[in-house]
């Protein structure tokens, strides 16, 4: 999950409440001293570090809390944090830091890297008898780390193509199907570029590469790292440059200004007909392009016979916590099967609990919607998570800008990232 994490939609069926006053704190449960400030608590409330961009991910987490609440009542979580691009680069001096929180989140399975602040949950699991056989397998195993797990899974994410309904109909073009191929896409994304806007918004990153070849079940990583000499690795970036060079579908990736990602918003601005994007984003896309007209796609494949990507979205606990019992029984709430289902209520994402993934399909209120996403989930290509996540993440968004520039060869490209994860 790279990328923003955004959750807007509503159904109208659950409403909570958010009071901001400092940190953003749901109105569970009265805030009051009593702890030390290093503990993680303030009173009996849990504190949460978690990414924040907007309102859709203050919704998204006060969602998952009631949920927790719904489950154990006498649950307390509040939570506080920076936006999505700023989230990794400040967690390791937040949880060094004296005033440390008890929980933190991760997205796509980016566990390795902060592990050493974290607290291994196997243990507790046993202690509280949590079942985790209830949980999808391959997202534990992205949470873990040398056979430790550092977080409970409450999102599956599968990556999605979302596109514009109203653009594809005013450039004539059929929405897609389950079977797509590549060369579909690239027709529709030829048919909707028009009138300053383009048929596709380019991600950055190894998103968009892990995504497109997990589309032909080809995992982008094994267990020494990612597969930069992966042939499919190559032809993965080479397609996402010649969306921008040679079929002019696409704006070409820039090198980031303040930190940023370029263009980050153009689908949700109206400036893109598609975009590649975790499922989790599905509300925010609504609120601002409307509900009926954001539509979901598998993502397109050579075969035209798509296999997912997921990446695994977690609940962890930090070293410094001052009752780790207090907050293991939080996670064991908000991802609990009652806890996920109510959540399913008003969210978009999958819940990464097997026996609740009916709940969603419901919830969903959409065929259309739930058949993309059993396809994504029900065969996914399973990859590891590197250790060197996110230095790949950096490097790639450093380098692949030369590619769309010209300075660089796709393969020029790869062996100076490659350089530089032998550094």
């Amino acid at each position: 999950m790279k990328s923003r994490l955004n959750n807007t939609r509503r159904r109208g069926r659950t409403a909570v409440s958010i009071v901001v006053a400092g940190a953003l704190t749901l109105g569970l449960a009265a805030c009051s001293g009593g702890a030390s400030a290093s503990s993680g608590l303030d009173g009996s409330t849990l504190k949460m570090y978690t990414w924040i961009g907007g309102k859709a991910d203050k919704q998204q987490w006060g969602d998952y809390i009631a949920g927790g609440k719904h489950a154990d009542p006498k649950m307390a979580v509040s939570f506080t944090g920076p936006p999505i691009g700023d989230y990794y680069t400040k967690l390791p001096t937040v949880m060094r830091g004296s005033s440390a929180p008890c929980l933190v989140t991760f997205q796509n399975g980016r566990v390795n890297q902060y592990v050493q602040g974290l607290e291994p949950l196997d243990s507790l699991a046993k202690k509280n008898g949590l079942d985790l056989t209830k949980y999808s397998s391959a997202m534990l195993d992205q949470l873990s780390d040398d056979g430790k797990l550092y977080a409970i899974p409450f999102n599956a994410g599968p990556t999605v193509m979302f596109y514009n309904k109203k653009l594809f109909k005013a450039a004539g073009v059929a929405e897609p199907t389950n079977d797509w191929t590549t060369e579909d896409f690239i027709a529709a994304a030829k048919a909707t570029t028009k009138d300053g806007v383009y048929g596709f918004a380019i991600p950055q990153g190894s998103n968009p590469i892990s995504t497109l070849m997990a589309a032909d079940g080809h995992p982008y990583a094994d267990e020494k790292g990612p597969k930069l000499d992966d042939p499919n690795f190559r032809e993965a970036l080479q397609l996402l440059v010649d969306l921008s060079n040679k079929y002019k579908v696409a704006k070409p990736l820039e090198a980031a200004a303040g930190g940023t990602f370029p263009d980050i918003d153009a689908f949700s601005t109206g400036q893109s007909a598609m975009e590649m994007q975790g499922l989790w984003d599905l509300q925010h896309e609504q609120q601002a392009l409307g509900k009926d007209n954001v539509g979901i796609a598998v993502i397109p494949s050579k075969s035209g016979t798509s296999k997912g990507f997921i990446g695994g979205s977690g609940f962890g606990i930090t070293k410094t916590c001052g009752d780790k019992q207090k907050a293991f029984k939080a996670i064991e709430a908000m991802t609990s099967k009652s806890g996920l289902e109510f959540v399913t209520k008003s969210q978009a994402s999958v819940p990464a609990r097997l026996d609740a993934l009916d709940a969603w399909s419901t919830n969903a209120g959409s065929p259309e919607f739930a058949a993309v996403i059993k396809q994504m989930t029900g065969d996914a290509t399973p990859s590891p998570v590197p250790s060197n996540q996110s230095q790949l993440d950096t490097l790639l968004t450093q380098y692949e800008v030369n590619a769309f520039s010209g300075k660089s060869t796709v393969a020029e490209v790869l062996q100076q990232v490659k350089a530089g994860l032998a550094q």
